[in-house]
């Protein structure tokens, strides 16, 4: 399955959460997020805000088939000023000895990427993520800035989580999966 497949299958099963705290008006730049959110029809409910009244999270959640497979994932898009992060993370539980090679992984898969990276928490939830973040200072993003955003983190965690999982077991080492990864998406002409 393609990249923008699963995007598109993403953007439609997504839960995004919004409520505004104690009547505080959203500013122009989340305004523009909820705007987006509501465009392609994604029903919200809760946000959190955190950090003070210029800082909204929106969290998504999503499931997806791939194969034999279920993944599930959470996302959260971080508006603060004019600042927009997104981070995906697959509800994978990291057991806490396998930490330290899902550290290095990351580390691996951060080496040469130009958009983004992996984070590892290891407090509280032992999970692996991607996190993204565009400032648009000068601009107001529009429709196809905002979906490309969004399908970013989870195209980029879907291709790895695969591997990501082949680490956890012990089949492969870090160095091993990612070589893998990049044999298995290799694009030939």
């Amino acid at each position: 399955m393609n990249a923008k497949k699963k995007a598109g299958e993403f953007i439609i099963g997504f839960f995004v959460g919004i409520r505004a705290k104690g009547g505080v008006m959203i500013d122009p730049f989340a305004q523009r997020v909820v705007d987006f959110l509501d465009e392609i029809g994604v029903p919200h409910s809760q946000l959190r805000l955190r950090g003070g009244t210029d800082s909204k999270i929106f969290d998504l959640h999503h499931s997806l088939q791939i194969g034999d497979e279920m993944f599930i994932y959470e996302m959260a898009v971080h508006v603060s000023g004019r600042v927009l992060t997104v981070w995906t993370f697959p509800l994978v539980k990291i057991p806490e000895d396998k930490l330290p090679v899902i550290a290095e992984y990351a580390a691996r898969a951060n080496y040469g990427l130009w958009i983004g990276n992996f984070d590892v928490e290891y407090v509280p939830d032992g999970r692996i993520g991607f996190k993204s973040t565009l400032s648009c200072e000068s601009a107001e993003p529009g429709f196809a800035c905002l979906r490309d955003w969004l399908y970013l983190g989870f195209s980029i965690i879907s291709d790895h989580l695969p591997y990501i999982r082949r680490v956890i077991s012990g089949e492969l080492s870090p160095a091993e999966a990612l070589t893998a990864l990049e044999d298995a998406t290799r694009i030939t002409p």
